[in-house]
């Protein structure tokens, strides 16, 4: 049951590694086999190192905290990079709801179009 919700827009809330706190993430890449996903963190605030560089400043969507009842304010979307997943850990990590379709489209393409990502981590997830 767990693995329906894995699609592309999905949201999740979970605790990662060398974060202190809960993340949001969006699911925006999964692999044929579904065995394996990617996502990208969503901020509140856009960090300073990153407000310095225009180059890493134009991989920062913005999306509209109304329009998402997860969301308590405007937030950005970080397309710097993207962190793979497997399916099956994703199980400790809360759904917490999906982001329109024209974000959605909004956060692939400007991950298609970054220079950050290898073609390999584009052909596999996109």
């Amino acid at each position: 049951m767990f693995e329906k919700l894995i699609s592309k827009g999905a949201v999740f809330a979970g605790k990662f590694k060398g974060i202190d706190h809960e993340k949001y993430f969006i699911i925006v890449g999964i692999t044929k086999d579904v065995i394996s996903c990617c996502s990208v963190y969503i901020n509140s605030n856009i960090p300073d190192f990153i407000q310095k560089s225009s180059a890493l400043l134009s991989l920062q969507v913005n999306i509209l905290g109304r329009k998402y009842n997860f969301l308590t304010h405007d937030s950005f979307v970080s397309c710097i990079e993207i962190k793979e997943h497997k399916v099956s850990d994703l199980q400790k990590c809360r759904f917490i709801g999906k982001i329109d379709e024209e974000d959605l489209k909004n956060i692939i393409t400007t991950l298609i179009n970054s220079d950050t990502l290898t073609e390999k981590e584009k052909q596999k997830y996109f």
